[in-house]
C-alpha cells in the first residue's frame, strides 16, 4: 500500500479527462475595483479610498489601451467618468459603462456634469447604481467605497451557496 501526502491530480482537476479550472474564477473575499476617467485627481483619489475602505484593488487605467484589456477583467465596483472622459472620447466611456450595466456583478458609478439632468437620466436607464454630479469629496467617496464593499460582499455570499 503506497500513501501519499499533499495535493493529488484530482484534488487540482488536472486528472485525464478533467478540464483544469477557468482562472476567471475569483477567490471569495477578492474585491475590485476599476476606475475609468481621464482625471488623474480623481483616479488617484478612488486608488486612495478603495484601499481605505477594504477594496483588494483598484485598477485606474491611464489609456484607452488598458481599458479594452480591462473590460475582460472581474470588478464588483466599475466607476465611469463621463464628464473626463479617458483619451477625451465619450463614446469610449459610454461604451465601457454599457459593457458593465450588463453584468449582474458589477455596481456600476457614473460620474457625469454637475448641471446636466440629461446624464444623469442616462446613468439611471442604464442600471447605474450611483450617479455622481461633479467632483465627489474624499469623505463621501469613503462612504461610498464602503458602501459598495458590504453590497459586494453581500452579493458574493450568494455565489458560494
Amino acid at each position: 500500500m503506497v500513501f501519499a501526502s499533499g495535493i493529488t491530480s484530482s484534488e487540482t482537476g488536472t486528472q485525464a479527462g478533467w478540464p483544469a479550472q477557468s482562472q476567471s474564477i475569483r477567490a471569495p473575499g477578492v474585491r475590485k475595483c476599476l476606475v475609468v476617467s481621464g482625471d488623474e485627481s480623481l483616479r488617484s483619489r478612488f486608488e486612495a479610498v478603495t484601499e481605505l475602505s477594504g477594496w483588494s484593488a483598484c485598477d485606474a487605467p491611464i489609456d484607452v489601451a488598458d481599458v479594452d484589456a480591462a473590460v475582460d477583467g472581474d470588478y464588483q465596483l466599475v466607476v465611469v467618468d463621463i464628464a473626463r472622459p479617458l483619451g477625451r472620447r465619450v463614446n469610449d466611456s459610454i461604451e465601457v459603462a454599457e459593457e458593465f450595466a450588463g453584468r449582474p456583478g458589477s455596481l456600476l458609478v457614473i460620474c457625469g456634469s454637475e448641471d446636466s439632468a440629461e446624464e444623469e437620466l442616462w446613468a439611471r436607464q442604464l442600471g447605474a447604481w450611483v450617479y455622481l454630479p461633479g467632483v465627489a469629496s474624499g469623505d463621501t467617496l469613503v462612504s461610498l467605497c464602503a458602501d459598495a464593499r458590504r453590497l459586494s460582499e453581500r452579493r458574493g455570499a450568494w455565489e458560494y451557496v
